[in-house]
């Protein structure tokens, strides 16, 4: 058997820690976005981090999610009450090193690049590739393509969710480019 036990002042630290970083972003977060935030500058562990949002999110603190995109959170109005109430139990040392660190890498950790890529059969026989890739919500460049085979469509799709950024950049180049 196997039970847990929890420091209760130090998981409501770590929550107050949280809603502190989310609070100071100013913009929704994901999981990982915040994460980063806080392992660089105070001693959580992502695991914990994760069961802490969770948490929050439960106790309706944090925001989680919305249709078009169900990984990003924020502070709820209840989040940014209970923070005022008790931001005094986070030690200032900590306030003040994420404030630098959000100041100093926000933009950093806020880009937020993804590439989406799929195809499916078409009826005659070649596979139709869609290509995306996303930043900041705001997509940047969407392609649709026809590869003969199933092979060249997979080929295709791995290339681009490893390279979409480099690819991208050669294509706006190119594109701009005088002759």
């Amino acid at each position: 058997m196997c039970i847990l036990y929890f420091d209760s002042e130090n998981v409501l630290e770590n929550k107050l820690i949280l809603l502190y970083a989310f609070n100071q972003c100013k913009a929704p977060l994901t999981k990982e976005q915040i994460s980063q935030i806080i392992i660089e500058n105070v001693q959580i562990s992502y695991f914990d981090i994760q069961f802490l949002i969770d948490s929050l999110v439960a106790d309706e603190f944090l925001v989680g999610g919305s249709p078009s995109n169900p990984n990003i959170y924020s502070i709820s109005d209840k989040g940014r009450q209970t923070l005022g109430l008790f931001i005094h139990r986070i030690p200032s040392y900590i306030k003040e090193m994420l404030d630098l660190f959000i100041r100093r890498n926000k933009d950093n950790v806020l880009k937020d690049v993804r590439s989406k890529a799929s195809y499916i059969l078409r009826g005659d026989g070649d596979f139709a590739v869609q290509l995306s890739l996303v930043e900041n919500e705001v997509e940047l460049m969407e392609l649709s393509i026809h590869v003969p085979n199933k092979a060249q469509a997979k080929y295709v799709c791995n290339n681009w969710e490893n390279r979409s950024s480099q690819i991208y950049s050669d294509i706006i180049q190119a594109l701009i480019k005088e002759d």
